[in-house]
């Protein structure tokens, strides 16, 4: 097959960085394979991911090669304006396959709103379109202010369909947001675990010490509960004396907050590195003994962030919750979703009084994570979802002629002859036998 591979691809990105892995292993498998960058701007001081495959900027690229030039085009879905502003035009342009990296992006189409100069009316027009009428009043709570909390916005109004609706096939990295793509879109689904490639220089065992370090890494905002590992922490005489690391990106405002919760519980071993390279983060997962990876409200569809953490060979904390809550129970340790700090507090205390259990599940949690995230797994998985979306496209042409035919005799969805004509169109253009 011939795949545009779309995909934000400045270094900062880690969408790029699985996107360059993929589309790596897809060249490999046979087939011919170009990068197609979605950022908003073409920067050219901002460094890329290595590849030896041609890239394009979309803003520099005749999109109508999209429909007559390849056979697949993939879509790498974030919730992140500046990084995916060119999916918009690309879905517009030809049939494509979307990967949701989340199943939030409410940011996303609250990013496309303002950059495009969009107001109110068409904010509430999108969602009504997207969910019915009986979602004007959610639209009109969150764009006042009324509905602030991310959780209950991910309730009502996650969009996901919103951009799902425009793809002919979709792939989600965990069961529990599925359901939503299905939904809306009308060919294949499906769902297999995100690739996160392991690093080049891979942390050993943790070593021996008498101070034990706990991680987190990531872009430090409040649905990473830190706050509530800093409460867990100080309120145990087994975990004071641990330090607690914070790995990633932080605002001045987030970084004052947390600092402050620490002082005010008692915790006097908080080290915020913020924004590190790579080198750098290697030996911060090298200095590590237990990792941290809770969300609430969980809004990813999947967390590079846990998988780091399993491939490091450490035992590594979640909630129980979305994609956290369907890895084996017997690799992570699970904390109920709502994030009780005394629960949090029992767990990380069992962990540090239990040298031979962090080890024994560490490297469970790498060789599973080795066997399962890695990027050939993954390209296999998308080229599979590909072929069934290639082969599917005569039904979904024919279904949608029919149902318009039948839409306009006044013949409602939900009628049973509907799903008769449906199942006489799947037997049809099923498979012949090999």
């Amino acid at each position: 097959m011939k795949i545009c591979w779309v995909t934000p691809f400045v270094l900062r990105s880690s969408i790029g960085r699985v996107s360059a892995e993929v589309a790596k292993q897809l060249a490999t498998r046979g087939h011919q394979v170009e990068i197609l960058r979605c950022e908003d701007q073409n920067d050219p001081a901002e460094p890329l991911h290595p590849t030896a495959l041609p890239v394009h900027h979309w803003r520099a690229y005749d999109l109508a090669r999209l429909r007559a030039e390849f056979d697949v085009v993939v879509v790498n879905i974030g919730d992140n304006y500046p990084f995916h502003a060119g999916v918009f035009a690309i879905l517009d342009a030809a049939p494509c396959l979307g990967i949701f990296h989340d199943f939030y992006i409410y940011n996303l189409f609250s990013g496309w709103l303002y950059y495009n100069g969009l107001d109110y009316r068409r904010h509430d027009a999108e969602i009504v379109a997207t969910y019915g009428p009986a979602a004007q009043p959610h639209a009109v709570a969150v764009r006042s202010g009324q509905m602030l909390d991310m959780g209950e916005i991910a309730q009502h109004l996650p969009m996901t369909e919103w951009l799902a609706g425009r793809c002919e096939a979709a792939l989600a990295h965990a069961r529990f947001y599925a359901p939503k793509l299905e939904a809306a879109c009308a060919g294949p689904v499906a769902v297999t675990p995100l690739c996160c490639p392991d690093r080049a220089t891979p942390p050993g065992p943790p070593k021996a010490k008498s101070q034990l370090t706990l991680t987190t890494v990531g872009v430090m905002n409040p649905n990473k509960r830190v706050a509530d590992v800093i409460q867990a922490l100080g309120g145990s005489e087994a975990l004071k004396g641990c330090i607690y690391r914070l790995v990633g990106p932080i605002s001045d405002e987030e970084r004052a907050r947390l600092e402050a919760l620490a002082a005010e519980v008692g915790f006097a071993n908080l080290v915020i590195d913020g924004a590190v390279d790579d080198e750098t983060l290697d030996r911060r997962l090298d200095e590590a003994d237990i990792m941290i990876a809770l969300r609430k409200p969980v809004l990813e569809g999947a967390s590079g962030s846990a998988c780091e953490g399993m491939l490091s060979g450490r035992p590594t904390v979640v909630a129980r919750a979305g994609f956290y809550g369907e890895l084996p129970d017997e690799l992570v340790f699970k904390v109920d979703g709502e994030i009780v700090v005394e629960a949090l507090r029992a767990t990380l205390e069992r962990l540090v009084a239990d040298a031979p259990l962090r080890f024994k599940t560490g490297q469970a949690a790498r060789a599973w994570a080795l066997e399962n995230l890695n990027a050939a797994r993954y390209a296999e998985a998308v080229e599979a979802l590909a072929e069934v979306q290639v082969t599917s496209r005569p039904l979904l042409a024919v279904g949608r002629r029919i149902g318009g035919e039948l839409s306009a005799m006044g013949l409602a969805e939900a009628d049973p002859a509907a799903a008769r004509i449906g199942a006489t169109l799947q037997r049809l253009f099923a498979p012949l036998p090999q």
